[in-house]
């Protein structure tokens, strides 16, 4: 996720962003009552639950990554990771099935290096 720079006098700078932010929407199931939104703590269980299941107690620990926000009405919430950790933490996302008991699915709707870049709509 290396980002060229042009300097003036033609040169080149690489950026390389520390952080990932991932927007992720929580759907839940059709049959089922709309719920009240899980919490933090609920959604960060769940998460590295996935991780744990798929990674194992020694791979899910290397990816750190934190909740941002907790989810709102319409389910989106905020995470942020390190860059290399992003592919594990996408596939840990996209075998969610269940949060607070209920079937649910986890949709990644943007991935930025920064809040701000995150925050622009494209």
């Amino acid at each position: 996720m290396a980002v060229e720079k042009k300097e003036p006098g033609g040169q080149s700078r690489r950026f390389r962003p520390t952080r990932c932010y991932l927007r992720v929407q929580l759907t839940f199931a059709a049959q089922e009552p709309m719920p009240a939104m899980p919490t933090s703590l609920v959604l960060e269980t769940t998460i590295q639950e996935a991780m744990q299941s798929f990674f194992g107690s020694c791979g899910s620990s290397l990816c750190q990554w934190s909740l941002l926000s907790a989810p709102n009405d319409s389910g989106e919430f905020l995470l942020r990771c390190a860059p290399n950790a992003l592919p594990e933490l996408r596939a840990a996302l996209t075998l969610l099935t269940r949060c607070g008991g209920r079937r649910c699915r986890a949709d990644v709707r943007a991935v930025a290096p920064s809040l701000a870049a995150l925050a622009c709509e494209r």
